[in-house]
């Protein structure tokens, strides 16, 4: 599962990136504000074990679709051993 937490004027955003996300991963489900209303401004992309894929809060910009789907794929090849650090830089 990926979650990402999104400043509800951006659910446009939001949309394409959940699309994105599930068409590349077949299987994988995206769920958006799990937590209630987004922060004014966000757009935080992680996995279900913690790992910061991409913040819009830190990076100040939306991310590209296919960059996203990319980190997830690098995530993906470490495996669930692999230590949960941060790939937002």
């Amino acid at each position: 599962m990926v979650n990402i937490e999104y400043d509800p004027e951006h659910v446009d955003a939001f949309i394409a990136m959940a699309d994105a996300i599930e068409e590349a991963f077949p299987g994988v489900v995206v769920e958006g504000n799990p937590e209630g209303d987004g922060r004014p401004g966000s757009f935080e992309i992680t996995t279900e074990d913690g790992v910061h894929i991409y913040s819009k809060l830190q990076a100040k910009t939306h991310p590209a679709e296919e960059d996203v789907v990319n980190r997830i794929a690098n995530r993906a090849k470490l495996g669930p051993a692999a230590p949960a650090e941060d790939m937002c830089g």
